[in-house]
């Protein structure tokens, strides 16, 4: 029986790129997984009025340096409410190791019929972004 060579170069490549590790800069990196946070506002949907709506950001270091997250805070309307990370106390910061997480929930709330908008920052010793700014966008919606 004959061997077709053929396919050894495809196999050759695909196994070549296999196992390509990024090498992680030294200095602690800040990573969230969005930059937004919008409550049911996909195609074009809101929040009934005195209904809760959640949603959740990932932060996550992506350095080799230790993360420390030293202050979060809230700049918003009443309707959104922030839910710290476990382990997170004002004036304690939150210390995220290599490839380690937290996550930061916000909760909406509508009180009317209206667009409501904020922000969540984030400050912390990371080297890509020392303050990272989340923006919040709700809709109330009558039921």
């Amino acid at each position: 029986m004959r061997l077709r060579t053929r396919w050894l170069p495809f196999i050759f490549f695909a196994l070549a790129g296999c196992g390509n590790e990024v090498e992680l800069p030294q200095a602690p990196t800040l990573f969230i997984d969005r930059a937004a946070l919008t409550f049911n506002r996909e195609f074009e949907h809101g929040t009934y009025v005195g209904q809760t709506t959640f949603n959740s950001l990932a932060i996550q270091n992506r350095g080799l340096d230790p993360l420390d997250i030293t202050a979060i805070t809230l700049s918003a309307p009443g309707v959104f409410t922030l839910q710290l990370p476990e382990g997170f106390t004002p004036g304690t910061p939150l210390r995220l190791e290599t490839y380690e997480r937290a996550f930061l929930t916000v909760a909406f709330r509508p009180t009317d019929d209206t667009e409501y908008d904020g922000t969540v920052t984030i400050e912390s010793n990371a080297a890509n972004t020392p303050q990272q700014v989340i923006t919040l966008n709700g809709l109330g919606v009558a039921p």
